[in-house]
C-alpha cells in the first residue's frame, strides 16, 4: 500500500491530457491548403456543394439553439459550440470533403455531445476503446482528418515506430514519453500512423488522460474511442478540496490498472510527463513544457515491478495548430475550441535506457533535451514547408 501511495503521488505529476477529437473514418482528401470561406468559395468549389454546406451548417446551429430554448443546454456552452461548428464547416469545405460525410460527422458529433450532457459516460480507471456497436475510434479519426493539411504534415522516426510494434508483439511493454500540445494529439498519432501503414499500432496505444477529457461534454465522445488510463493530475487535483480523497482513490485504482497491464505485457503507453499541454511563450511561439521527474520515475517503478521488459521511447509532437489550448491553464470545463485547419508532425525518437544507469534527474534531463531538440527540428521543417 505504501508503494501504491508513492506511485499515486507520482502519477498525479503527469498530464492533464485532453483526449481530443474523434468521430467516423473514411479516407478523404485533406491536401488543399487554400482557405476559401464557406459562402464565397465558388471559384474553387462547386456552387451546389457550397449551398449544401451552408444548409447543413444552418441545420446544425439551429439544432443547438433549439436546445437552449428548450432549457436542455447552457447558452454559453452552445455559443462556444456554434462557433466551433462554423469553423469546422469551413475547414471541411477547404478539404474538399463531400457534403454527406460532413453532415454525418457533424450530426453524429452533436448527438454524442447531447448524450454527454444528458448522461455522461462513466470512465473506469482503465477505459478500453469502444468499437461496438458504434466505433468511436474510427469516428474520431474521420472527424479530425479534414482539419489536417496532409501535404504539410509528416511522421518522422518511422523505423522506431516499427520497432515499437515489434516489441509489443514479443509481449514486452513500451512507454512513449512525449510533449503534448492539443486535445487532438491521439487522433494525430492515429492518422499519421495509418498513413504510413501502421494502423494496428495506433489502435493499441493507451493514453494517460486527465480529468478534462473524461468530463467535458465535447471531449467525452472522442475519449470513448480511446484506450485510456484515467487520472487526476496534480495541477488540478485540489481544484475542489472536498473531492481530493475521492480523486486520490481514483488515481490509486488507475495505478493498479497500469500495473496489471504492465504485468500482462504487450502494451504501449503514451504519457506527457509535463502534466499538461505546451503553451506559447511571450513571443507567441510554442515551447515544450518542462517534464516532471516524478512522472518519469513512476513508469520506471512500474517497469521494474512488472516482471516484463519496459522500453522507453521519447516522442516530439508539433500539433498546436489543431484545436490549440487556451492561453491560461484552468481546471474548468467547456473551453473555447478552434476547428481551423493546420499542419502536424510527430517524431518517434530512438529508444533510451530508462531502467539503466541514468539517475532520475539525469534521465528526465536526457528525455527533455531529446524532445526539445526534435521539436525544434519539426518547427524548422514546418517553416520550410509552408
Amino acid at each position: 500500500m505504501r508503494l501504491f501511495c508513492t506511485l499515486t503521488v507520482a502519477l498525479c505529476a503527469l498530464l492533464s491530457l485532453a483526449n481530443g477529437f474523434r468521430l467516423a473514418s473514411r479516407p478523404g482528401s485533406c491536401g488543399v491548403s487554400r482557405r476559401p470561406t464557406l459562402l464565397a468559395s465558388t471559384t474553387t468549389t462547386d456552387e451546389a456543394v457550397v449551398t449544401a454546406y451552408k444548409q447543413i451548417k444552418e441545420m446544425a446551429v439551429g439544432s443547438l439553439q433549439a436546445k437552449v430554448q428548450a432549457g436542455e443546454a447552457p447558452a454559453a456552452f452552445v455559443s462556444v459550440l456554434s462557433q466551433f461548428m462554423e469553423e469546422y464547416a469551413d475547414s471541411n469545405l477547404q478539404a474538399n470533403e463531400p457534403p454527406d460525410r460532413f453532415k454525418e460527422n457533424t450530426f453524429t458529433f452533436l448527438k454524442s455531445v447531447q448524450q454527454a450532457l444528458a448522461a455522461p459516460h462513466k470512465f473506469e480507471p482503465f477505459h478500453k476503446a469502444i468499437r461496438e456497436p458504434f466505433d468511436y475510434y474510427t469516428w474520431g479519426n474521420s472527424f479530425l482528418k479534414p482539419l489536417i493539411i496532409q501535404d504539410q504534415s509528416i511522421l518522422k522516426g518511422e523505423q522506431n515506430a516499427k520497432k515499437i510494434a515489434e516489441i509489443i508483439k514479443r509481449g514486452e511493454n513500451v512507454v512513449i514519453l512525449s510533449n503534448h500540445q492539443t486535445e487532438a494529439d491521439p487522433q494525430v498519432i492515429s492518422i499519421l500512423l495509418e498513413k504510413y501503414g501502421m494502423g494496428d499500432l495506433a489502435e493499441k496505444v493507451i493514453f494517460v488522460a486527465g480529468h478534462k477529457v473524461t468530463n467535458d461534454p465535447v471531449a467525452i465522445p472522442f475519449s470513448m474511442g480511446r484506450n485510456l488510463l484515467c487520472i487526476h493530475s496534480k495541477k488540478h487535483i485540489k481544484a475542489v478540496p472536498e473531492e481530493v480523497p475521492m480523486k486520490q482513490a481514483q488515481n490509486l485504482a488507475s495505478m493498479k490498472a497500469m500495473g496489471d497491464l504492465a504485468s500482462a505485457g504487450g502494451n504501449v503507453f503514451w504519457v506527457a510527463p509535463s502534466g499538461g499541454r505546451d503553451r506559447p511563450d511571450e513571443t507567441g511561439n510554442f515551447v515544450v513544457a518542462p517534464f516532471d521527474m516524478k512522472a518519469m520515475d513512476m513508469f520506471k517503478l512500474v517497469g521494474m515491478q512488472s516482471g516484463k521488459p519496459m522500453h522507453f521511447f521519447p516522442m516530439a509532437m508539433y500539433t498546436h495548430q489543431l484545436v490549440p489550448p487556451p492561453k491560461e491553464v484552468s481546471s474548468g470545463l467547456g473551453e473555447t475550441r478552434s476547428a481551423k485547419r493546420g499542419a502536424v508532425s510527430i517524431d518517434f525518437l530512438d529508444e533510451t535506457d530508462g531502467l539503466g544507469g541514468l539517475k532520475d534527474k539525469e534521465f528526465t534531463a536526457d528525455i527533455q533535451q531529446r524532445v526539445n531538440t526534435a521539436y525544434a527540428q519539426l518547427v524548422e521543417w514546418h517553416n520550410s514547408h509552408k
